[in-house]
């Protein structure tokens, strides 16, 4: 109890130290355009399994700083952020979720702190840029998620370029740093070596015009999978409302020689076909899958409904521990990716913009439902299951406190299986708590 209490007060006691800094101080930088803010990120994760004895929760406290130098000479840009988490207390088997590995069997360490990003950002006249060093990430197939105390991040190179209304991107990244601990680390599969997959690349587009558009990109995890996505989206402006029309196809590829039976466990059966040898047998993925959306909005009100259409199953992660890089709008907010082999997912939304009781405060609702998914080997013979999810996803942007916003997400996620089906996962309820709050100097 002691030292849960020591840890409390520790985590107080950096956020007191943060929030006492006056808001008018002046940090000396190397240019008069120089950024640089602190936030803190108070967090809560509470997991309901239906086996007991996998429930976990996690209360924890991240702290980012980050510095970004205006361009120097016109030409350079500095950036540096450091990240800190403290565990204030956590049960269950929660290790790899906010905190990674304690000492103790199940538990969680302490706290970890790490240079998150640290790069050289070089200006390429008025209309691109290319970012060298540690960085986050954001496209398409591609992202450092934001969902923990901290995220994660990427070390290589990013540029774009801005043609008229298209945007030319493209990435080469050979390390990164996940959001639960303090390592840099080269890429594996489930089965590989870490650092087998030596370069995680690709290339898109983003097209703008008046109502219209337009993205494109391709991502390759060297010697492991290549995947490409297209998407579309319209917005229809009507007397009183809009109207946004949007569709997208997927495909996901075998790439290489290490895609073999058990590369990708968390979503794929070959380990089910006849004579499969884990980690040696040759495998293969020849993912494919679409959606259609369709989201209302008037005054206080959204309106949306979703369709997914998987032919054989699309994957998400890139490499092993990658989560969160789901473009579908029918997945989970939390968990399942709902894109197994021959699923069919239906969603609907409704939001509501609630500034009559307090400016700032909007809640959406979801139900989703995915059915048909068969084993990704063996089919229907395999296993077949069903899947679906309720969500409530409430944000609350408080006015009186600039910088601070408050998110509360709870996910109930249940499914009927029969045989095998590595994509759909166990029954749980799930509740996130996020306290943000950012000060700007």
């Amino acid at each position: 109890m002691a030292h849960r209490v020591s840890k409390l007060l520790a985590a107080t006691g950096a956020v007191l130290t943060c929030i006492s800094i006056p808001s008018y101080a002046a940090v000396n930088g190397l240019t008069e355009q120089d950024e640089f803010n602190i936030k803190l990120r108070s967090i809560y994760f509470d997991r309901d399994y239906d086996n007991d004895a996998s429930d976990d929760s996690t209360f924890a406290q991240g702290i980012e700083l980050n510095y970004t130098s205006g361009y120097i000479n016109d030409l350079v840009s500095v950036g540096v952020s450091t990240y800190t988490v403290m565990d204030i207390n956590s049960t269950g088997s929660a290790a790899g979720n906010i905190l990674p590995a304690g000492n103790e069997s199940g538990g969680v360490d302490d706290s970890f702190s790490k240079f998150g990003q640290y790069f050289l950002d070089f200006k390429l006249g008025n209309n691109g840029h290319v970012k060298v060093g540690g960085q986050k990430t954001k496209s398409m197939l591609l992202k450092s998620s934001g969902s923990r105390a901290i995220p994660n991040t990427f070390r290589g190179v990013f540029g774009d370029y801005k043609i008229g209304n298209t945007k030319l991107y493209g990435y080469v990244y050979d390390k990164w740093s996940r959001r639960h601990d303090d390592r840099w680390e080269d890429f594996p599969t489930d089965q590989s070596a870490t650092g087998a997959i030596s370069v995680i690349w690709g290339v898109g587009a983003t097209h703008k015009k008046d109502n219209l558009i337009l993205e494109a990109e391709y991502l390759n995890s060297h010697n492991y999978l290549s995947k490409i996505g297209l998407k579309i989206s319209y917005d229809i402006k009507l007397e009183q409302s809009k109207l946004t029309l949007s569709t997208g196809i997927f495909t996901s590829q075998d790439d290489g020689d290490l895609f073999v039976t058990g590369a990708e466990g968390g979503d794929l059966d070959d380990e089910d076909t006849s004579g499969a040898l884990t980690g040696l047998t040759k495998s293969e993925n020849d993912g494919f899958a679409y959606y259609l959306d369709a989201d209302w909005k008037k005054d206080i009100w959204s309106v949306g409904a979703a369709f997914t259409k998987v032919s054989n199953a699309w994957i998400e992660d890139n490499f092993s521990g990658d989560h969160g890089t789901n473009p579908f709008p029918t997945r989970s907010l939390i968990g399942a990716d709902l894109t197994n082999q021959n699923e069919t997912s239906w969603q609907a939304r409704l939001g509501i913009d609630l500034k009559a009781v307090s400016p700032g405060l909007t809640t959406k609702f979801y139900y989703t439902d995915g059915s048909d998914a068969e084993n990704s080997a063996l089919g229907k013979l395999g296993g077949t299951a069903d899947e679906k999810y309720w969500a409530v996803d409430t944000r609350y942007k408080v006015e009186k406190i600039k910088g601070l916003s408050l998110r509360w997400l709870f996910v109930d996620y249940t499914t009927e299986k029969s045989g095998s089906v590595d994509g759909v996962k166990g029954d749980r309820a799930d509740h996130r708590v996020y306290v943000d709050y950012t000060i700007k100097f």
